[in-house]
């Protein structure tokens, strides 16, 4: 007797590649794909070319959401008439990890709130965001965030590997128009398959090295506590200042903007491009003067802006546990340690105990 429940259907693997086929003929298909030994974020020509089985790319899909590098208006320095048009496309990205959709509720809290960002907005009605599982490493930390499994709140489909099938999700209208159009790739759920969504759950959390998850627990209050801790100082001291960290980031949406006129200089470009708070010239203002002169203050605030100025700004971290920052340093500076040190965890302490809990 089939076991059947609201919004959510099986995709068989093998039918992997016609859905990805039906989807890319629905729309401008972006997915995950392999560069190197990385992963990154790509529009997709051929769908063999699409990655499932990966931990993190290198840069988030928030890329296609909020370009690095964007035109927000041009104007006329005759007439000083503004021309504010842009142009935007349908597109669907497939394979989204339960902490970059968290990633992307968090943008969309920021544009979106009060006074929503007319190109923004118009980016985010015309994509469709599906997920798909993921298993964590070492430098995950999604678990402690909240970020692990989806919440339902702004994606259209979520798989999550059921072994020989994906448990497939439906989490908006547009997510039941993509299943409805490419229905006889999927089958109904029965019992077995429920079971095995719920054992994947549990095999996720397993897979988490729980003595190595920072407790975040009253974050925001430790660090306003600890602002004066000499481990921001300790930290700045390996930091390279580079902007790594808030580039990868899923959640970090600082930019800068400049105006760039045509050579006869009758026509100037507004541009925007994505910037970091670990950059010196972010903090300066008129006059000269810098709010964060010095790199100690600069690699604190952004700890303090995610764990301190998000929960004011939007009631949410402003951290999703993705573990990019971490990966990618080149100093290799680590989120988790910082917060353990502020903690009063020594890593050295904590490796030891963690290596002999293991032998056991």
């Amino acid at each position: 007797m089939d076991f059947h429940i609201e919004r959510a259907k099986v995709l068989p693997k093998s039918n992997l590649a016609k859905f990805l086929e039906g989807l890319k003929n629905l729309s401008t298909l972006i997915a995950p794909v392999k560069k190197g030994d990385k992963f990154i974020f790509s529009e997709i020509e051929k769908v063999s070319d699409v990655a499932v089985n990966y931990t993190r790319t290198i840069l988030p899909p928030k890329k296609f959401l909020v370009p690095y590098r964007r035109e927000r208006f041009s104007y006329s320095t005759d007439t000083l008439q503004f021309n504010k048009e842009f142009k935007v496309r349908d597109q669907i990205i497939f394979g989204v990890h339960s902490c970059d959709l968290h990633g992307i509720s968090i943008l969309d809290s920021v544009y979106l709130k009060e006074n929503p960002d007319p190109r923004y907005l118009e980016i985010r009605k015309r994509t469709v965001l599906i997920g798909i599982s993921c298993m964590p490493d070492e430098f995950c930390f999604c678990l402690s965030t909240g970020t692990a499994f989806p919440d339902g709140a702004n994606w259209d489909l979520f798989l999550t590997d059921i072994g020989a099938d994906y448990f497939v999700t439906i989490g908006s209208p547009k997510g039941d128009e993509i299943v409805l159009k490419l229905r006889k790739l999927f089958k109904d759920i029965e019992k077995k398959d429920l079971y095995l969504y719920k054992e994947s759950t549990s095999k996720k959390k397993k897979a988490f090295k729980l003595e190595k998850l920072p407790d975040l627990e009253r974050i925001s209050q430790l660090i306003e506590l600890e602002y004066d801790s000499e481990v921001w100082k300790e930290g700045s001291e390996r930091c390279l200042g580079c902007g790594t960290c808030t580039n990868v980031c899923p959640t970090c949406f600082c930019y800068t903007s400049v105006d760039v006129p045509t050579l006869d200089g009758k026509k100037v470009k507004r541009i925007e491009f994505t910037t970091s708070c670990q950059y010196p010239y972010y903090s300066l203002v008129a006059g000269g003067h810098y709010f964060k002169p010095d790199r100690a203050s600069r690699f604190k605030h952004r700890y303090y802006h995610k764990f301190v100025g998000y929960p004011y700004q939007i009631e949410k971290l402003g951290c999703v546990g993705c573990g990019r920052c971490s990966a990618e340093c080149p100093a290799g500076i680590s989120i988790v340690e910082t917060i353990n040190r502020l903690r009063g965890i020594d890593e050295k302490e904590l490796r030891e105990a963690t290596e002999q809990a293991s032998s056991r």
